[in-house]
């Protein structure tokens, strides 16, 4: 059975594997924070997500861990938690539904692994990225970071990395640290959700025409589903 992969937008995916939903950094709430206005809303309210077996959190900030709609989604599908202990201790269910993790840390749910790796976000209390697997196929969920040694080390045959800059790697970084990880397929995220991480992730396919790489970037619009077999 292959992989899909559905984007509800920003860093926000549903990866189905194992018959099991893992959704990574819930980011439900259309509402300006701050200054940040969203320009994307959200593909899926909650109460037309598919059953949630985990959930999957890179780091707290807003708009990887909205913690209010993250507590009521957990209320519905009563999901294993997976994240640092930091992001947990703000979350409202049982504990044996949280899953801590730290750098270098592996934990295994539904037989599938996630191996919890550094991520280079300095206004995140303790960032992470993860390696999923199961035991035909390997993603690489960047979370919030900029490039970084890590990257030499890490393999996947999907790579699901930020392309928006300020804050995360923009899209020639993204170009950067695919060639490092060379995975089958590039999927972008954290990018055109506010004004200042505005891309054209459709130049990706450029980068990398012409090129020994081999890498092939998708495009998955909000909403919408891609499947790897």
């Amino acid at each position: 059975m292959g992989i899909k992969i559905k984007y509800l937008g920003h860093s926000s995916f549903i990866i189905s594997m194992n018959k099991t939903n893992i959704l990574t950094d819930p980011y439900f709430n259309n509402d300006t924070r701050c200054s940040y206005k969203r320009l994307i809303d959200c593909a899926l309210p909650l109460e037309k997500l598919p059953s949630i077996d985990t959930v999957l959190i890179s780091h707290e900030h807003f708009d990887a861990f909205d913690i209010d709609n993250t507590n009521k989604l957990i209320k519905t599908h009563n999901p294993k938690i997976i994240a640092h202990q930091s992001v947990l201790n703000k979350i409202n269910t049982d504990i044996n539904s949280k899953v801590a993790i730290d750098e270098y840390e592996k934990k295994t749910i539904n037989d599938i692994s996630y191996f919890a790796h550094p991520a280079h976000h300095p206004t995140a209390f303790y960032p992470l990225s993860y390696v999923i697997s199961n035991k035909k196929n390997s993603i690489y969920f960047a979370g919030d970071t900029f490039m970084t040694k890590e990257h030499d080390n890490i393999k996947a045959d999907i790579a699901i990395l930020p392309i928006g800059g300020k804050t995360t790697l923009d899209l020639i970084s993204a170009v950067s640290v695919a060639k490092k990880i060379k995975p089958k397929y590039l999927i972008p995220m954290h990018y055109n959700t506010f004004d200042h991480i505005k891309q054209n992730p459709f130049s990706l396919k450029e980068k990398f025409e012409g090129t020994r790489y081999t890498v092939k970037p998708v495009v998955i619009a909000p909403g919408k589903e891609w499947t790897y077999k």
